[in-house]
Formats: C-alpha cells, structure tokens, sequence
C-alpha cells in the first residue's frame, strides 16, 4: 500500500458523495478520484456540491485518463452505483485497475461482488456493507448565485463493514489490507469476522425498510413509529430471515432487534434510497429487495406474502411515476 493511496470511487449518488465527503478532509486533493463520463463530469463541475451546507471541491477524472496517462492505477476502488447500472460503470472500475488494485462494493442486495468478480477477478474483491447513514442528495437545488447545485444532506455518516465470506488466507489478506487503507485515511468502517450473517442482516433490513417507507411515501419516522407501517416493516424483514436460514445463514432473534435498533435511531427526517428514488421519478432496486426474496421463497417453497403485497405495490408506483 502507497504510503498516500488512490481512492477511487465509482457512482456518485448520495452513499459515492458521502464517502467523498469522508474521505476528502483526509487525503491529497489528487489522490481521491471521482470517476465518471465527460458529460457528467460536466455537469458536476457546473453544478458544484454542498455537504450539510458547505462547499466541497472534488478531482473528477474521466476514464479516458488512467492508465493510459500518466495517473498511477488506484489502490481501492469504491463502487457506489445501483445495481441496474453495474454492467454500464465496468469500463469506469477498469480504467483505474493496477496490478493490485482492490475493489469493494457498497451497493445493496447480495449479487454485486459476483458481477465484479466475474468482470475483474475474484482477488480484488472486498465484501463490504454500508449501514448506519441516513444522507439524502438533492439535485439541483438553489444556490445563492442563482445556478443549480446539488447539496447532499446527512445526520449520520454510518460506517462500512468489511470482512472475508471464507477462511482463504488470500481473502483474509485482502481484508486486513483495506482495514488498513481505511486506518490511514481515517475513514469509518468495522471489521466482521462473520461477513455472510452481515450481508443477509443489511438485505434483511434494506427489504423491510426501503420498501415500507418507499409503499407509504414516508420518511425513516414512518416506520420508527407503532402502526400497520411498522408492522408491514418487521413482517418483510422476518420472511428475509426465514429464506435465509434455508439459503444456510442464520439470522438470529439478536441480529434482528439490532438492525431494528440501527433503523431506529437513523434521522426520523431521513429516507432509505428506494424512497428517494421514487420520489425523484428513477428506477428503483426493487428487484434486489422483493424479487430476490420472491425468488428465494418459491425456490425453497416458502411464503413472502409481505413482499408480494410490497412488490406490487412499488410496482404500481413505478408504473405511475
């Protein structure tokens, strides 16, 4: 590891803003790289970024630039994008490859490593969790001088967990080598020594959560508060528990009141990204929540009938906006 490394980032939505805004106070200004098209750099460039309010100044770099310029290959490269747009940023992730360049992948549900493996090599990749954040990125929004910006908003940085989904030394090595990278650029983060519990318990809550508030059209309060809302919530969330433990995770009645503790102390203000794509007229990831699950349960023979009831509703929303 470079004794000043290479981050790059590749998506840069609301979680690829917030890891900027970590990672910029820490790092070189050349050193932390938002990767992207011309076109969106652009309109990045002309829009600028608040964060809670302050100005941040980014280094955006085209994927035209490395390696075949003189910029040095990435020592991690962090993968913010939705998960329908994985296929269309593989060019972006490989432009800023080295020989040991390591990958890790934030994105929700439990299929993005397999993509990045089969694309780059399945010795680059970190697991990796984002939980605990609450940021929400506005675009545009007005800014004084009267141009369009964005200005991404969060009360809750949340961390990423990394950790080995196998007792492979390589793996292990990989691990203990961004723990590190992470150390140097004080960018928060756990290590789990159980990563596959830990992928199913996010999936478990993205799935109750996202969904809920997304068929309701709330905010995180929605379902922080007894009613049908909050019950819809825990109910998906114990139907991902069930297809789990046949799927060989264990999801236990601890792991469940803990994610139910991290949901509840995020920003009752704050909305899971679903919602925030909804609201914003995108395409949203319900294919990761309620579809996989879906698919899940008929394959063992189990019932979902909460996220049958949540797939059609945010089908129906989807339809309408």
């Amino acid at each position: 590891m470079n004794d000043s490394p290479i981050i790059a980032i590749v998506g840069f939505g609301s979680l690829g803003a917030l890891f900027a805004s970590l990672l910029a106070p820490n790092m070189p200004f050349e050193n932390l790289r938002i990767v992207a098209d011309s076109d969106r750099i652009s309109r990045y460039q002309q829009q600028g970024l608040l964060v809670n309010g302050e100005p941040l100044t980014l280094n955006y770099v085209t994927p035209n630039a490395s390696p075949h310029s003189n910029l040095s290959p990435a020592d991690l490269v962090m993968v913010c994008t939705k998960f329908y747009q994985l296929n269309a940023v593989l060019p972006l992730i490989k432009s800023q490859l080295g020989d040991n360049t390591l990958i890790v992948s934030a994105l929700n549900g439990i299929a993005s490593e397999k993509v990045l493996a089969n694309a780059f090599g399945d010795e680059r990749i970190v697991y990796c969790v984002a939980q605990q954040m609450d940021a929400m990125k506005n675009e545009p929004h007005e800014k004084k001088n009267g141009q369009n910006g964005s200005q991404l908003i969060y009360r809750d940085h949340g961390q990423l967990v990394i950790g080995t989904m196998t007792n492979d030394s390589a793996e292990r090595a990989r691990v203990q080598q961004v723990d590190a990278l992470f150390n140097q650029v004080n960018f928060p983060h756990s290590v789990s020594d159980d990563m596959p519990r830990q992928l199913w318990g996010k999936l478990m809550l993205n799935t109750g959560v996202n969904q809920t508030v997304a068929l309701y059209q709330g905010t995180f309060d929605t379902v922080q508060q007894a009613g049908e809302a909050r019950e819809m919530f825990k109910a998906a969330m114990r139907e991902v528990m069930a297809v789990a433990h046949a799927e060989g995770v264990t999801l236990t009645e601890e792991d469940f009141k803990k994610w139910l503790a991290i949901m509840d102390a995020l920003d009752p203000k704050g909305m899971p990204s679903m919602r925030q794509d909804l609201k914003a007229g995108r395409r949203c990831e319900l294919d990761l929540f309620a579809g996989t699950i879906r698919e899940l349960g008929d394959k063992h023979g189990i019932d979902t009938p909460v996220n049958d009831i949540l797939y059609d509703g945010i089908s129906a929303l989807m339809a309408n906006n």
